[in-house]
């Protein structure tokens, strides 16, 4: 893998939006991809409220050591990822002043308890439900979550994903499903403001007929070209495959970054530290790839979330940013 200089990376995610005049001004400064202003508070196991006949959800919460108000990122981890190893990314934006909530579900190596069959069958429409179940936890009143208890944003929300977590992004951005008793096509939206979408999928039988035309924007969809497709038979999907929430859907707020030579687990700095190497399409740590969606997906939270001026910049001229990683990503938008 082609390595790469802090300083090419600084100038891969630079911002045109910092002015430069014929006076001299400096060059533009990377997007964040350094930690931020803020420290971070992390709770490792939240315990969600539960109705009657509900399993314990637990989640991950962690959020910056200031005043607030926050806007809110919920995170769905891979299939059978951990979800603290998606730190490198969720941290970096908890540092940058936003609360991020990764629920355990329950195919998690952490989960208190096994994966039944039945469970399996259904864990998409499971996963699902664990994220409608955050929000409302978090919107119930009366509850108390210590520390953060009325500091969070609600009307500013994103949802983002990894794997088959970015498909429930994807399906809860808009992206409807079929019916399970019918051939109608159910939407599970959940009234997000932005998603973004880490190695998603492409079509897949679960998916209603032309659903990738309902996927609305704005959406960050990531990948690699060794993130091959994989969904448990024979057939092995090429790289693009994990893109199709961004080549199968029609333009308006959509952006894509492909990483040269990234594999799926960016060489076991998310998901899983053991799924770096080559036997588990992985390679060796991917730090400046990490850097590059770090950055890459704070200024889309930034823009989106924030609305801040300096951001939406950065993604009008979104492809022309590309030019400066020497190869290393593909930015593209439509």
């Amino acid at each position: 893998m082609q390595a790469f200089t802090m300083k090419r990376l600084a100038l891969t995610l630079g911002l045109i939006c910092l002015s430069a005049s014929a006076t001299g001004d400096e060059a533009p400064a990377a997007y964040k991809t350094a930690w931020g202003p803020h420290g971070v508070h992390v709770i490792e196991n939240h315990v969600l409220p539960a109705e009657p006949g509900q399993r314990n959800l637990r989640a991950r919460i962690a959020y910056p050591d200031a005043e607030g108000p926050f806007p809110l990122v919920v995170y769905s981890h891979g299939f059978n990822c951990y979800r603290e190893s998606y730190a490198g990314l969720t941290d970096h934006w908890a540092s940058h002043g936003y609360a991020v909530v990764l629920p355990e579900h329950p195919d998690c190596p952490t989960s208190e308890g096994r994966l039944s069959p039945e469970d399996a069958r259904n864990l998409l429409y499971i996963r699902i439900s664990d994220v409608g179940r955050v929000l409302d936890a978090l919107f119930a009143p009366g509850q108390d979550i210590p520390g953060l208890t009325g500091r969070i944003d609600y009307g500013r929300k994103a949802i983002a994903g990894h794997s088959f977590g970015g498909m429930i992004a994807q399906v809860i951005w808009g992206q409807p499903l079929k019916d399970l008793h019918s051939t109608e096509s159910v939407s599970y939206s959940l009234g997000f403001d932005a998603a973004i979408v880490m190695s998603g999928v492409g079509e897949m039988p679960q998916m209603a007929d032309g659903s990738f035309d309902r996927v609305p924007g704005p959406v960050l969809v990531t990948g690699g070209t060794l993130d091959l497709g994989n969904i448990g038979g024979p057939t092995i999907y090429p790289w693009e495959w994990r893109m199709s929430a961004f080549g199968l859907t029609p333009p308006g707020d959509k952006y894509s970054v492909v990483l040269e030579e990234g594999d799926h687990y960016l060489g076991g700095l998310i998901c899983r530290d053991d799924r770096g190497g080559p036997d588990n399409r992985g390679g060796a740590h991917d730090a400046d790839g990490l850097e590059i969606l770090a950055g890459v997906t704070t200024a889309f939270l930034d823009a989106w979330l924030n609305n801040d001026s300096g951001a939406k910049r950065f993604f009008e001229e979104f492809e022309a940013s590309a030019g400066i990683t020497a190869g290393r990503a593909r930015f593209a938008q439509k």
